[in-house]
């Protein structure tokens, strides 16, 4: 890749959910009335506001909050009055031709905006994501086919504010079976105690992803 040759980077907004909020690679400079003039977002929803700056949605709702609006640039008073873009302009930067989000590392793609979301999803060797169950990263067009055959836990995903009471009855369980531990025979105890491996690791997850608080000791304590 040559180092010297100028580069024109854009965050992108509304091409898909692959691509949303990141940095692309226009192969060429894009035109004034194809970004946004506040914060320069390309955006497939944008408008001409009364001080005649052309903004994007997010801008243009932010811009409104106020109890009287003005435009970042020249601070003079907006009207309500909002130009929605010609249907013509937008149809033009569908067709601005971009580079792959990961064409530093290696992926030679240059193919229409409007068409880098499906390349990230069914195309891209460099687009990774990571398994839930493994926590490696996987090619996001292999992901289903990973997943299926990957031996990792299948993680849990919970609300912070939810994930304190799941820990609580997770350590109120593990107590139980520790006390029913006492009373049973070996076999039953080594299927007890497998299943209290099942919950430490719960727990684990949970303690992670809920930021929650954790009892120190783990479940695999029970077997002995």
């Amino acid at each position: 890749m040559d180092d010297t040759r100028q580069r024109f980077m854009y965050r992108v907004c509304g091409f898909g959910d692959h691509t949303e909020w990141k940095i692309v690679e226009f192969l060429e400079e894009l035109d004034d009335v194809q970004v946004c003039s506040w914060c320069g977002v390309v955006s497939t929803k944008a408008a001409v506001l009364s001080c005649s700056h052309m903004v994007c949605e997010e801008c243009r709702a932010i811009a409104y909050k106020a109890a009287v609006p003005v435009c970042w640039i020249d601070k003079e008073t907006l009207s309500s009055e909002v130009k929605q873009i010609d249907h013509s302009l937008n149809s033009a930067l569908q067709y601005r031709k971009v580079h792959c989000v990961n064409f530093d590392t290696g992926w030679d793609y240059a193919h229409r905006i409007d068409q880098l979301d499906e390349h990230l999803r069914t195309a891209c060797a460099f687009y990774l994501k990571e398994c839930s169950k493994c926590e490696e990263s996987v090619v996001y067009k292999d992901l289903v086919s990973h997943y299926k055959a990957c031996k990792g836990l299948a993680g849990v995903f919970v609300r912070a504010v939810d994930g304190q009471p799941l820990l609580d009855d997770i350590l109120n369980a593990r107590r139980e079976l520790e006390q029913a531990l006492a009373l049973t025979s070996s076999e039953v105890r080594d299927t007890v105690g497998s299943l209290t491996d099942q919950l430490e690791m719960l727990r684990s997850q949970l303690t992670m992803r809920s930021g929650g608080r954790a009892d120190n000791r783990k479940l695999s304590d029970c077997r002995q």
